[in-house]
């Protein structure tokens, strides 16, 4: 049994490789990959590799290499059917019936690819005849070089022609209209031609290939934009425009960008400024923000500064706070009103588009900003209906750290709030906000988990030595005693980096430590860890600690 390659390549779009590998291994982010200590082979220097961009793995230890399923199946012993399964139900993803694969439906997907490629190159040749001169004129009017122009595969559709040339080059009638490149008239039966005097943009799968077309109208033909409707190479809610050009922009670390339009794809590209991707005429869906996920961990939404634009940035804001994760974000940019990112740079030029995306907002700053302003916070009951509100969304928030975070940043806010109309009414006012924790007893837990886990395996601490110095662990764990541990633990293992775990108790307890390290190793600490940490498995102390970083606040 097997599954269908449309199928295999959905489950793989909507799977972050890094959160599947980073259940067993401890990846640290390194530019554009993440790296960490090989699972197939014992080593202690990192060499294993992981892309989320190219969705593969590879050790440079041991040669060991794939991708999500290939992981699954080394590391789980599935085989190729179990493991695409679990990685669909991972990403919620509903299983179809388990048959066979039908050759004769393979053959015709390929037969649908090639006419569509055929149909792109028709298009391009196209645009350099008489007809197109409209086209012409409004391509040279947004300044576009001929460079971008065959990056991009612009073309124009003629008002007819396409059916007899693919007929020519061998396409019959049924491929035609299967792939969305002509309709049959629902007066007369007739075929016909679908994109008609319009100028074509193809659209392309991550591979490159042509899976279906974007176009707009010249003149005032109604649609303005028409684009292919779903059929066997094309579902429009999974395909964002751009893929080829956003990733070569960001692997040279430019920002990336999700703008509304084609043009403004291709402005935002030629001006190398960012890589751009732009859903399909609709709103961005949850597969969309996975997609581009897997080029940037927080790409910048751009939104029109008008009524629809704000409103459109609110939709967008409660569609991606269910499916956040830890890492993984997005930060929301403000157009001048009535103007897009390709009028931006046409008229104002880079540096103007470059200062409206470096201020872009936090998505937690502009939660609150947009919810603030659909309510009166000087008057109780509607600043109760917006704390309410806002309360109400972090609660959609799927994954349980990523929550809990937000939760405590949305808390902070709201007391900064109080304090501040407190001040301005004259009333009892605190020095400064107080930011609202969980109760400390559960925290103190974690953290003396830390330690002990560190004290066990101290060659981990090189790992987390930023993250453990920027963690306040008497402040959180309410006892000074940790901290004060803490900070001795990495003073001695700055010194000394090859210390083993009994030389590093003995400095710790020769400098008054002693009753803090029996408190660590007590029998309720080593019954909440399952076990003692000197006999736990390096693989699981590291994933032990990543999860206690991540619920501490990392």
């Amino acid at each position: 049994m097997s599954f269908t390659p449309d199928f295999i390549e959905e489950v793989r779009s909507r799977i972050s490789l890094s959160s599947i590998i980073g259940k067993r291994v401890k990846l640290t982010k390194k530019g554009r990959r993440q790296t960490g200590l090989c699972p197939f082979h014992n080593e202690k220097t990192p060499s294993f590799s992981v892309n989320d961009d190219e969705g593969y793995y590879h050790c440079f230890g041991c040669g060991a290499g794939g991708d999500a399923i290939t992981f699954l199946r080394e590391t789980e012993g599935l085989d190729f059917t179990e493991a695409v399964t679990r990685l669909a139900e991972s990403a919620g993803i509903a299983i179809p019936d388990q048959r066979p694969v039908d050759p004769v439906k393979l053959q015709r997907r390929k037969t649908v690819m090639d006419a569509l490629s055929a149909a792109a190159e028709f298009y391009k040749s196209q645009l350099a005849t008489h007809g197109a001169s409209a086209a012409r004129a409004y391509i040279d009017d947004r300044g576009l070089s001929p460079d971008t122009k065959a990056d991009f595969q612009i073309g124009f559709a003629p008002a007819s022609g396409l059916r007899t040339h693919m007929q020519q080059k061998g396409f019959d009638e049924a491929t035609l209209l299967e792939s969305g490149l002509c309709g049959r008239s629902e007066t007369n039966n007739e075929i016909y031609d679908y994109f008609r005097n319009r100028i074509m943009y193809p659209i392309c799968n991550r591979q490159g290939a042509v899976i279906a077309f974007g176009a707009r109208a010249m003149g005032d033909a109604m649609p303005k934009y028409l684009n292919s409707k779903d059929g066997p190479t094309f579902a429009k809610k999974a395909v964002l425009y751009g893929w080829q050009q956003a990733r070569e922009r960001v692997r040279r670390n430019l920002p990336l960008l999700i703008v509304e339009g084609y043009m403004d794809v291709i402005a935002v590209t030629q001006a190398n400024v960012a890589g751009a991707l732009a859903p399909l005429g609709t709103a961005m869906t949850e597969q969309q923000i996975a997609l581009s996920w897997k080029l940037h961990d927080e790409p910048i939404l751009c939104f029109d500064g008008d009524k629809a634009g704000q409103t459109a940035a609110m939709r967008a804001i409660e569609r991606i706070l269910p499916v956040l994760e830890p890492g993984k974000s997005v930060r929301i940019a403000v157009m001048p009103k009535g103007q897009d990112p390709d009028d931006i740079l046409r008229h104002d030029g880079t540096e103007a588009f470059k200062a409206i995306i470096n201020t872009a907002a936090s998505l937690a700053d502009a939660l609150w900003e947009r919810v603030a302003q659909q309510f009166n916070v000087d008057e109780p009951t509607s600043r109760a209906a917006f704390f309410q509100q806002l309360r109400d969304m972090v609660r959609t928030i799927g994954h349980n750290q990523t929550r809990q975070a937000y939760g405590d940043d949305i808390e902070y806010r709201i007391q900064s709030l109080r304090n501040s109309l407190r001040t301005a009414t004259g009333t009892q006012s605190l020095s400064s906000p107080r930011r609202i924790h969980r109760p400390e007893t559960g925290a103190r837990r974690r953290l003396s988990a830390m330690l002990a886990l560190l004290l066990a395996y101290p060659e981990k601490i090189a790992d987390i030595y930023e993250e453990l110095a920027m963690v306040d662990f008497g402040r959180k764990g309410g006892d000074t005693r940790l901290e004060d541990l803490k900070k001795e633990m990495l003073d001695i293992v700055l010194q000394d980096a090859d210390l083993d775990a009994e030389a590093l108790h003995h400095h710790l307890q020769g400098k008054g430590h002693g009753q803090i390290l029996s408190e660590l190793y007590s029998d309720d600490m080593i019954a909440r860890l399952g076990k003692h940490p000197k006999d736990m498995e390096t693989q699981k102390v590291s994933l032990l600690l990543g999860e206690l970083l991540a619920r501490l606040g990392r």
